[in-house]
Parts: C-alpha cells; structure tokens; sequence
C-alpha cells in the first residue's frame, strides 16, 4: 500500500404463554441430559431452549452449553458459547475461567492473558490463577504450529493490476463485497494522479452467485466520481448506511479527503453523499470504521496531536441522531511515531488496525487490539500467515467466524494491492435455501419479491430472478420465516429452521402465489341452515381468511357471499349479504381493521363458473360451465350431483379490490 499517498484515500398473551412454558419444558429436558452426562445430545436440546427462555434463564443454559462443547473439545464452539457469555457481562464466575482455558486451547494466547487477568482482579484468591499464569507462558513459547490452519489465497476476482484494497462486506449474508480500486475504468487516455502514479480510486463490488462463484466486478456507479477520490469503507450493523472515504474536490488538485455518509434503501437506490463533520476542513481524515453499535466512528488522520504520521483516533456519540463529540486520539499503546491506519471494529471491545511502527515483519503489518474493562489496550500482531515482510491490512472478518479478507502487496499477486481471502482449514458448514415462488393456478413462475426473516433477529430482502427463483445463505441453529410476494397475487409464506442440522444443507422452497385478478373461493365457510350464524366448523377456514389479511396488509378487499338458486330472490339477497356481514364481522372482532373489508351479498344472481381445479375433482363437470338452474335440472334424476352443483354455488369469495400504497 503506498502510503505516500496526499489523502487518507484508500401474537396473543396465551400463546406466549404457551411458547414460555415449551420453553421451560425444554431448558428442564436439556438440563437433565447434561446432568446425565449425555452432552452430544444435551447441545442439541440446549439448542432448542435457548430462543425460547428468558433473558435469566439463558445465562445458565448457555454456560452448561459452553460445558458441553468444553468436555466434547468442540473447543471454537466452547470459545463462542463462552465469549457470548463474558461479552454479555453474565455473571458466572467460572464461565471467565473456563473462557480462558478454551482460549489457550485454541492458541490464542494474549486473550487468554487478558481474559485471567480479569478473572484475578475479580477473584484474586482462585488458586489456579498462578498455574493458568504459567501455562499460558509455557505454551507460548512452545507453539510453532498456530497459523498454519488458516489457508490464505488470492481473492482474485476482485483484483487487477492496479491497486484493490480494503474489502469490506455489504450485505448481513456477506455475499457482497465492495472494495476501493485505482483500476483503470472509462476514457483510456485520463491521467494518473501526480503523486500516487495511480487513476482515480473508486468503490466497487462483488457479489455470491447463485453457483458459488464470485460474479465480475462492478462499480458502484451511484457512490464513485470521475473527478473525485473514493477510499476505504465501512458499513453499521444493518448494512443500510455507508461510511466512506472521499476527496473534497479534484484529485488533480491534491484535494485533501474527509468522510462521507450515504444510505441505501431496499430497493438499493442510494442516497446523495452527506460530509461528517469531525474537524475543520483542511485536515485530512478517512478510512472509516463505525463500532456494531453505530456510537463509535475510528478513523485515520494526521491531525496535530498524535504521536507521528498517520494516527488512530475516535469519536462517539450518545445516540445515532447526536453529532459526533470531539475526536480523540487512541494513545501510545495503539499509536506509535510510524503510521496506524485502516482499522476495523469487529466487536465493541475489538477492533484491527495496520502499523509500521510497532514490532512486525516489516512494512504495514495487521494487529489485534483488545480493550480490558479498564480502557487499557492489548496489541498482538496478528503473524504469518496475514502479515510479511509487505505492506498488510485491511483485515475483516465473516461475523464471529474465523474467515475473512485482508490486502497485501505480498509477491504473487495480480499486481498492487491484491484482497486476499483467508478461512480455517476445517470442513465449512454451510446452509443455504433454494427456492421458486409460482402462480398457484397456472404453476408457472412469478418474478417477484422473498423476505427471509430470522428468529436470530436478522431480515434479509431480495428480488427473485426472473425465472422466479431465490438463494439466500442461513445461520446455524435459527428459525426462519420465509415471506414471497409478486404484483397481483397474494401473499405467500413458508418456515424452515436450521436447529439440529449439524451437516452443511440446501433447503428447497417453492411458493405458490394466489393470484387476485380473480375472485378467490375460501373453501369451508359454513353456516346453519337457512341462517347467517357462522357453524363452528368454519373456525379453521376463517383463521386462514384473517391469515390472509395480516400477510397481505396493504389489501382492501370484498367478502362476497352466494347462495344456491333455490327461494326467492329477497330471501337469498338478505341472506347472503347477512352471511358476508358475519364473515367480515369475525375478521374485525380478530383485529382485521373493517376499513379494509366490505360485505357483499349475491344472492342467486352469481352462479358458479366451473375452473380447472373444481373440473379436476368432478369430472362430470367441464371448464367454464355456468351451474345456472337449466343446467343443474339437468341432474334431477341424480340426487347427488344435483344437491352437489347447488353446493358449489353456495360459496364465500375474497376480491381484492385495492391495495393501500
């Protein structure tokens, strides 16, 4: 990385109710597994329980969790279980302890170190603190093999012979990635910036495709400038808002560079780039990375006040609608009198950043920094196989896993800054469903739009292809809602979970969509006869019919009733339109809101035309057949196709007749 650079560019109470107490049924059924000593199926069970307990009772069930995967030396998960425990700040004492053994296990020594020290200061009398001490030593000294389980290789569909750094992921699935690049793009006889000897950096992307392969990258067309520099990048937590590095004019001019915002909304239209005020104008600060929580901007600077070169500093804010506070400087431990630049908060106690000034290979080496309760830092460089004697940094992580990306100019790349992808060498579990969503009728496919909803809290939202079909990647261990929807049909959801799936696995889906260019039957609506009271029967159906409104909360719709032809007109009109009332009567005592329904009555007027589905079931009758009086009297001398046609015609049907922008 030429660091030379002029700027820094680069639900009812009763079944809650009922779900609470499943959810003590399966904390008491898990908890007398793991007291049996039978932990493999234990971590199961524990799984289950988990989502649906309380807040209090997860903190034991966790660390029981935690226990199991210890004793079974299932040692990263043990480390996640116990982590999650420790960053939560629940108290039990040995889940700090228990922490820092999985911790040494899996070779992560100067965590370990902190998490003890913790642990002293909070029991100062535990008589395996001086041991633990000794061991964490010994098994530093000791270990030659730590990094060789990572696999490092070149991202190479991202890079080029130019400059193609600092990776970051755009999308909760992390199968975007945009990415800053000084490749040449547009007029081929532009100049290259005077001082760099690079063209203009712009951010572009890469995203997962359907395969499993990477697709070409692009530009991002809404968020890069010809004349402008845009750098290294940084995304919140919900991937809706950009934090990014940019020259405040010409890049001919030297122009000096600050950092911008913009938001994306879910159509992925962005919003016009807003400058954040941090300093005054003629200081240079980039390289943007905004804490999970979205109170905590790190960036990069070389303002008065550091301790040399470029330095690390913060600024926070008390919520996400304050301005940022008063920048400060990180201090020695993080800065030196080299240069510290692109860092990348990963947790809200943890972030990476690059230096030339502390102890390392040599050029831009990657270090990790742990805040202890405190505020005071650990710095670890990171090693081989991420750090050489070349420029590193950049360095991002998939969520809580161990894989991710960092940039280095290490031999054997494309040419520049190359992005390299970096992953444990063990089999990935991954999951992943595949589906269509279809027109219910014809079975043919509907483009249209799949919303996945997560009980881990996560919302994903993507337009199907236009074959209809849909891929979206899932997290262990979660419950999903799956939610389609296409224009003029209702719609359609399904639900999948990927608890107890301890193999990677592709789900299939397919959705089939009620189209509503046509009046829709909602089968099993009974009534007593000769009256409009509702038989309890109909429950099921009716529950599906107020399903339908709360799927589908932008649709006005009429509930039509008919009768069969037999009385007179008045007697069947009053009564069908009494029977709609009855059905949009139950909806509305439901919490379906009646501004949204309208009951209509039919009476005789309306008999049944024979679809395709009503012909399948009885092929005595033909498609597009009117069951009017002539042609039922047909049937006289058969009493039961008789009576059945004057069935069919007794019927309750959905129009969707508006839909609320």
């Amino acid at each position: 990385m030429k660091i030379i650079k002029s700027t820094i560019i680069v639900i009812t109470a009763i079944a809650l109710l009922s779900g609470c107490n499943s959810g003590k049924h399966l904390l008491r059924k898990a908890n007398k597994t793991f007291e049996s000593g039978a932990y493999s199926k234990a971590i199961k069970q524990y799984r289950k329980a988990i989502p649906k307990i309380s807040r209090r009772e997860q903190v034991l069930a966790n660390y029981n969790l935690g226990e199991c995967f210890r004793i079974l030396n299932q040692n990263a998960s043990a480390e996640q279980t116990y982590g999650r425990l420790v960053r939560r700040g629940d108290n039990i004492k040995d889940a700090l302890y228990k922490f820092t053994e999985v911790l040494v296990k899996n070779r992560k020594y100067a965590e370990a170190e902190q998490t003890l020290e913790i642990f002293a200061r909070q029991h100062p009398e535990d008589i395996r603190i001086e041991n633990m001490r000794e061991t964490i030593k010994f098994a530093r000294e000791h270990d030659v093999t730590s990094q060789k389980e990572y696999i490092v290789e070149n991202f190479a569909i991202a890079n080029s012979v130019s400059n193609d750094f600092c990776p970051i992921f755009a999308t909760n699935d992390y199968e975007t990635i945009f990415f800053t690049s000084s490749r040449q793009s547009g007029r081929k006889d532009r100049k290259r910036h005077d001082v760099t000897g690079e063209y203009v950096s712009n951010i572009y992307q890469t995203q997962l495709g359907k395969n499993g392969e990477w697709n070409k990258t692009m530009k991002v067309e809404d968020l890069s400038t010809k004349k402008e520099e845009e750098g290294a990048c940084s995304f919140n937590s919900s991937y809706t808002t950009l934090y990014f590095t940019k020259t405040q004019g010409r890049y001919e001019d030297l122009a000096g560079s600050s950092i911008y915002t913009a938001n994306r909304d879910n159509n992925y239209n962005w919003s016009a780039p807003e400058i954040v005020n941090l300093i005054a104008d003629s200081v240079n600060v980039g390289q943007p990375s905004v804490s999970p929580d979205e109170l905590t901007l790190y960036f990069v600077s070389d303002m008065p006040g550091g301790f040399g070169g470029h330095d690390i500093w913060k600024s926070t804010r008390t919520s996400k609608s304050d301005t940022w506070d008063q920048p400060i400087n990180l201090g020695e431990k993080i800065n030196t009198k080299g240069d510290e630049m692109f860092p990348y908060c990963r947790f809200e106690n943890e972030f990476y950043f690059s230096s030339t000034g502390h102890v390392g290979l040599g050029g831009l080496d990657i270090y990790k920094a742990v805040q202890a309760d405190d505020g005071s830092w650990t710095v670890e460089n990171m090693g081989e196989p991420f750090n050489s004697n070349y420029d590193d940094f950049g360095m991002i992580f998939e969520g809580e896993t161990d894989n991710g990306y960092f940039t280095s100019n290490r031999t054997g790349g494309k040419g520049g800054d190359d992005i390299y992808h970096f992953y444990v060498n063990v089999p990935v579990i991954e999951y992943y469903v595949e589906g269509i969503i279809c027109d219910a009728k014809t079975k043919t496919p509907l483009a249209g739009d799949v919303k996945i909803i997560g009980n881990n809290g996560s919302t994903l939202i993507r337009k199907t292809e236009k074959d209809g079909t849909y891929r979206f990647k899932l997290t262990a261990n979660t419950d999903y809602l799956c939610i389609a929807s296409s224009d003029k049909h209702l719609n359609q959801k399904s639900r999948l979970s990927t608890v107890g799936y301890e193999d990677s696995y592709v789900f299939a889906d397919t959705l089939y969509l009620t189209p509503t260019d046509k009046p829709i039957e909602i089968p099993n609506i009974f009534y007593e006869y000769a009256k409009a009271d509702l038989n309890p029967q109909s429950k099921d159906a009716l529950d599906k019919l107020v399903e339908i409104m709360r799927d589908n909360p932008a649709i006005v719709i009429e509930l039509a009733a008919h009768t069969d032809s037999r009385g007179t007109d008045r007697v069947n009109d009053d009564l069908s339109q009494q029977r709609a009332q009855a059905v949009v009567d139950y909806m509305i005592d439901e919490g379906i809101d009646e501004n949204r329904m309208i009951a209509a009555g039919y009476g005789k007027h309306q008999p049944k035309i024979v679809d395709k589905e009503t012909a399948e079931k009885y092929p005595f009758l033909s498609v597009g057949r009117k069951l009017d009086d002539k042609y039922i009297n047909t049937f006289k001398d058969d009493e039961e196709k008789f009576e059945l046609c004057h069935q069919l015609n007794r019927r309750t049907e959905l129009i969707v007749i508006g839909v609320n922008r």
